[in-house]
């Protein structure tokens, strides 16, 4: 067994290393194997320590999470800069827009858009021949991630996002060109492309109000424009040079050419990431989508990420070594699955939640698509809306607590009771003693005595401690354990035989009744005369030297003769009529009263 075993692992191994290199012949380059990045020589690490005894050095340097997190054959995604970052900067000094922005004359940008209608062209040829699927399928064919198409789709992804930066900066430029006209401006329109177009409408006039009100009404909102005009009134602004108005000119032409750009782009990547993962972008949506497979390599890489894993793709957070990480620690984990429409609109509480549902829905129709199964996207459309419920359900409130009425009472008949009497004696009875009330306290910061015996230990407590508070008190007649009289009776006949002594106790204990005597009586006949257990004897060892013979009968003549001269002068006894408790006879009835 173990033979077959090793030649198993043996044959996967040698596929291994035939799948390696045919791996860098497709990628046109001899790129190291996917483990290479993940395996360290002993040399690496102890060049890492000896570079790291420079405190400087460490200060400078920064960890960049995302390329920690990056499979080997992924993409790194195009960083997005933060807009609070953008504002802080001060362009005011910049005299050309070209200085902040290239993009527009980069060759970058000008390949792409070539490319991109270069496909466009053949799809739209082929659809107009025929079959629109199969239109589709021609340009994506063999390896989904070694496909041209797809690495274009990649690219065109990173570059929106660029060009979304290069957007954030222009309209800054323009905004402190501006302000001195406008300062207000800003303020009541946060968004970029909003802003250059109200800016192209108010121009540079000496009132801004004059005829530019329907112009504003085509493109802002009512409520917007009607806040405009009345700032616009009575502004502190001047009116701009010449030069400085043609730059803010100059920096709205490049806005509306970037957001073109930025249409086409999206527009195409949507088209063709909704027939290569139809269920992920129906899901999470298509930019969405296209990051999550750029950055971990393709569709089939995505497909066996864990739901775990994905949550955490794409979360890119720079942080300087032995710096403060106060303001990072709010995004840990979150990644491109946190920029979903789904997880986007959900609050903070629930956030969190939610992108652990979404990452696992993620991992699932990635499978999907990686298998071709359910083309039309169906299934990620009824996650989306499964998980669309899952959300409402966390956002509802709690119930609220309702009040529970009392039981009707019940009228009449027996009912449990929590006291009385007899609750009362038993309390008594099972009380708890003085001495296992201190066994129970501990006093604190003082060790307490213990006794063990049988592989058991019991703590004294303050019972041990020899206060001299606990005494032994007498027992008393309530707690004392008590037996009824009919167990006592029978007990009695049981140990029958020990001769008038037990009739005495009985009626000792029942107070010297008749019926007692008779059942000592009776007990003796079943005893039998002069018998009794089988410890018993006849002879009595008394203060007087010597052993004599005990007589049976001397007892039975001593009991007749006390009840002879106690109950002979009874007053049912004197009756007429009614025989003597000393005879043979019982006592009969009370005489009837007259």
């Amino acid at each position: 067994m173990s033979g077959y075993a090793d030649e198993l692992l043996d044959d996967l191994a040698s596929d291994e290393e035939q799948q390696q290199p045919a791996q860098s012949q497709v990628n046109g380059s001899s790129a190291p194997p996917v483990n290479a990045g993940t395996k360290r020589s002993y040399h690496d690490d102890l060049d890492d320590l000896s570079d790291g005894d420079d405190g400087e050095e460490n200060q400078e340097q920064q960890v960049d999470t995302l390329t920690a997190k990056q499979p080997s054959n992924g993409v790194r995604p195009a960083e997005e800069l933060d807009s609070a970052d953008v504002q802080s900067m001060d362009l005011a000094s910049i005299s050309s827009v070209s200085a902040i922005s290239s993009l527009l004359s980069s060759s970058k940008l000008q390949t792409t858009m070539a490319k991109i209608t270069e496909f466009e062209s053949k799809a739209a040829s082929s659809s107009s021949s025929g079959d629109e699927q199969t239109a589709q399928r021609m340009q994506i064919e063999g390896v989904l991630e070694h496909s041209e198409e797809y690495q274009l789709i990649v690219r065109a992804n990173n570059l929106a996002v660029e060009v979304d930066n290069e957007i954030l900066l222009v309209h800054k430029f323009i905004r402190d060109h501006y302000s001195p006209r406008f300062p207000e401006l800003a303020d009541l329109i946060p968004n970029a492309w909003q802003y250059v177009q109200a800016v192209e409408a108010l121009g540079n006039e000496d009132t801004l109000t004059s005829g530019k009100h329907s112009d504003l009404e085509s493109l802002l909102p009512h409520g917007t424009v009607v806040v405009i005009s009345m700032t616009a009134s009575h502004t502190t602004g001047k009116r701009l040079p010449d030069a400085e108005w043609q730059r803010v000119i100059e920096g709205c032409r490049v806005v509306k050419s970037l957001d073109e750009h930025r249409t086409h782009i999206l527009s195409y990547v949507e088209s063709r990431i909704s027939f290569i993962a139809p269920n992920l972008s129906s899901l999470v949506g298509s930019r969405v989508a296209t990051k999550l497979l750029a950055v971990a390599g393709g569709l089939t890489a995505l497909s066996k990420i864990p739901a775990c894993n994905i949550q955490v793709l794409g979360a890119a957070r720079k942080n300087q070594l032995g710096g403060s990480g106060v303001h990072a620690a709010t995004e840990r984990h979150v990644g491109f699955v946190g920029q979903a429409d789904l997880v986007a609109q959900c609050p903070p509480d629930v956030a969190r939640q939610a992108i652990r549902l979404v990452s696992a829905k993620v991992a699932l129709v990635a499978r999907m698509d990686a298998n071709h199964s359910s083309p039309l996207g169906t299934y990620g459309s009824q996650l989306k809306r499964d998980l669309e419920a899952k959300v409402e359900k966390l956002l509802e409130p709690p119930p609220t607590k309702l009040t529970k009425a009392l039981p009707v009472p019940k009228e009449g008949g027996d009912k449990k009771r929590r006291g009385g009497r007899r609750a009362r004696k038993m309390k008594e009875l099972y009380g708890a003693s003085e001495l296992r009330k201190a066994a129970n306290r501990v006093e604190f910061g003082v060790a307490e005595e213990e006794a063990g015996a049988f592989d058991e230990t019991v703590g004294l407590g303050m019972a041990g401690g020899n206060t001299g508070k606990i005494r032994a008190t007498a027992g008393e007649a309530k707690t004392k354990a008590k037996m009824s009289r009919k167990n006592q009776l029978r007990l009695q006949a049981l140990s029958g035989g020990q001769g008038r002594s037990g009739a005495a106790s009985l009626d000792a204990m029942s107070g010297g009744s008749g019926q007692a005597s008779g059942l000592a009586s009776s007990s003796s006949a079943y005893g039998g005369a002069g018998a009794g257990g089988g410890t018993q004897t006849s002879i009595a060892f008394t203060p007087v030297q010597g052993i004599e013979l005990a007589d049976p009968s001397a007892r039975q003549r001593k009991a007749d003769e006390a009840n002879a001269r106690w109950f002979a002068s009874g007053t049912f006894s004197t009756a007429p009529g009614v025989a003597s408790t000393t005879g043979k006879g019982s006592m009969g009835p009370p005489a009837p009263k007259k």
